[in-house]
């Protein structure tokens, strides 16, 4: 008597499975078919939206952006101060006095500021013990921690609003008088990059 009830019941099981491989097949086949074919629909109706915007957008990105300005300084050390110069000798947008270690930004706007600094060597012992930060005032804008495995914070940046007379100052926390920066200027740098208000 068992032996039939088993029997049935492996009838049972094996119709059951059979119709569930059936609707997932028909779900499976469904969702590639509809799901390419709605894709396709809301591509094209984005690549009209974009046509659209396109059409009513100002022809130079000059006009939507305004006058955008962008200066790298590089860094040197002297007696574990940094100062800052650039290869741009105009000084409207930031001006640094020779030898002074705080940079004065001379106009308002958006300004994205990348900084990047790299130890000539560094303590490996000394873990995150290395800090690195961008300051206007009292203000902390980035701050970053030096790897010890290649002796840089690797790129930091930020997009912050400034006004003129604010400050920018770089400062490093370092537990070793001897780390000193490397002053190769694709090492060590301070990118501005300024976008006026309107």
């Amino acid at each position: 008597m068992p032996q039939t009830t088993q029997h049935s019941l492996t009838h049972v099981l094996l119709l059951w499975i059979t119709i569930l491989s059936i609707v997932q097949v028909v779900f499976i086949t469904l969702f590639f078919t509809t799901g390419h074919h709605s894709r396709a629909l809301s591509s094209s109706n984005v690549t009209r939206a974009m046509k659209f915007q396109a059409n009513i957008a100002p022809s130079a990105p000059s006009e939507l952006m305004g006058k955008v300005e962008m200066l790298t300084f590089k860094a040197t050390e002297d007696n574990r101060k940094i100062t800052w110069a650039t290869k741009n000798q105009d000084q409207i947008l930031v001006s640094v006095e020779p030898g002074e270690t705080v940079l004065k930004i001379n106009k308002d706007g958006y300004f994205l500021l990348n900084l990047q600094v790299t130890l000539s060597k560094c303590n490996r012992t000394m873990g995150s013990l290395y800090t690195v930060s961008l300051n206007s005032k009292d203000t902390v804008i980035l701050q970053g921690r030096i790897n010890t495995n290649n002796c840089s914070t690797g790129l930091l940046g930020k997009v912050e609003e400034l006004n003129a007379n604010d400050s920018l100052e770089v400062t490093i926390i370092r537990p070793n008088e001897d780390d000193i920066i490397d002053e190769n200027e694709y090492l060590t740098h301070l990118d501005i990059v300024f976008f006026p208000r309107n």
